[in-house]
């Protein structure tokens, strides 16, 4: 499935040193208040849309501030996306340009070449509430203790979405004790060092290397997505989810002891979940131990698999027909919490 020309791409996060990187764009002259991050791959189809709602968020803040994009992989819809999102707004957008398919490449070039003591990181395929980007902020200013505050995620439903997206929805209702990956402000200096280039998913990872002492998730902060319509996009969501917690326990188990991470709220399931749920949950597990078992194969040959593109979960729904998602829209509710 493709929506706005998206394509699925799939390459190495590589080991030792990241690629270079070249720089579009015009630089802000004074040092900005926050960043606002983006990773997003050379095939990103609409990455204009999720500008645009960052924008309207960061704009209510009052702050300055300076939009940082790191195309990663082959393809050009991202780098085009995000000039034309600039030349029709006025925006500045520095826009990092690195040929390897890595979001952790992508994360620590945005990391580096921003001055900014505090950065939003976004996905490229979302949107946010208006009032999201301010309230992050705001919580982060409070709790001087906290390095991270992440976004509440929630999963948009459409009428016409079917039984995969109704499926894939279920988790994010749900709070995983992780740090959701889609919308969170870090404070730099609480972690200088760059992420481990060969890290499968960036989430987890600063989940158990920040620990759940040191961040915090604001419900008020939403931001919303679309989950995968089809199998072939859940598979792939899931043997990267599970991959990523076979990494963790492998190559860095001395942060996963101490982070209290991977604990499951068992008792919200068995509240929260309708009898009518249960043929969903029921293929959700299974798919869970499919993913599990793909990711198991996986990486026999050690953790090479990188950032793989899921076109499907690029498809927002625009006067009832599936589309490339309308610029600036921001979508009604649906579920909560990464799974």
């Amino acid at each position: 499935m493709s929506c706005a020309g998206g394509a699925a791409g799939r390459g190495a996060s590589g080991r030792g040193t990241e690629p270079p990187s070249t720089t579009e764009g015009v630089e802000s002259s004074d040092a900005p208040s926050f960043a606002i991050g983006v990773p997003a791959s050379g095939v990103e189809p609409d990455v204009g849309s999720a500008l645009a709602s960052l924008r309207a968020s960061a704009a209510r803040t009052g702050e300055n501030y300076e939009i940082v994009v790191a195309v990663n992989g082959p393809g050009d819809a991202a780098v085009a996306g995000a000039t034309a999102f600039a030349a029709a707004t006025g925006a500045v957008v520095r826009v990092l340009r690195l040929p390897v398919l890595s979001k952790v490449a992508a994360w620590n070039a945005i990391r580096a070449a921003t001055r900014a003591p505090v950065i939003v990181f976004a996905d490229a395929d979302v949107r946010v509430a208006p009032g999201a980007i301010g309230e992050l902020l705001r919580r982060l200013a409070a709790e001087p203790a906290l390095a991270l505050v992440a976004g509440r995620e929630s999963a948009r439903l459409e009428p016409s979405d079917g039984l995969v997206a109704r499926m894939a929805a279920i988790p994010y209702r749900f709070d995983f004790g992780s740090v959701p990956g889609r919308l969170y402000v870090l404070r730099t200096a609480a972690l200088p060092e760059p992420m481990p280039v060969n890290v499968l998913a960036e989430d987890a990872y600063l989940s158990v290397r920040l620990g759940q002492a040191s961040f915090a998730k604001e419900r008020a902060a939403v931001v919303y997505l679309r989950p995968p319509l089809t199998w072939r996009d859940c598979l792939r969501q899931r043997v990267r989810n599970e991959a990523g917690k076979l990494q963790l326990a492998r190559e860095f188990p001395e942060l996963l002891a101490r982070s209290g991470f991977g604990r499951y709220p068992w008792r919200a399931f068995l509240r929260e979940i309708a009898p009518r749920e249960y043929p969903l949950v029921a293929l959700l597990l299974a798919t869970r131990l499919v993913g599990r078992w793909r990711a198991l194969r996986q990486i026999r040959h050690g953790f090479g698999s990188g950032w793989t593109v899921l076109p499907s979960t690029k498809c927002w729904v625009a006067s009832g027909e599936t589309s490339a998602p309308t610029r600036g829209r921001v979508p009604a509710s649906g579920g909560t919490a990464r799974p």
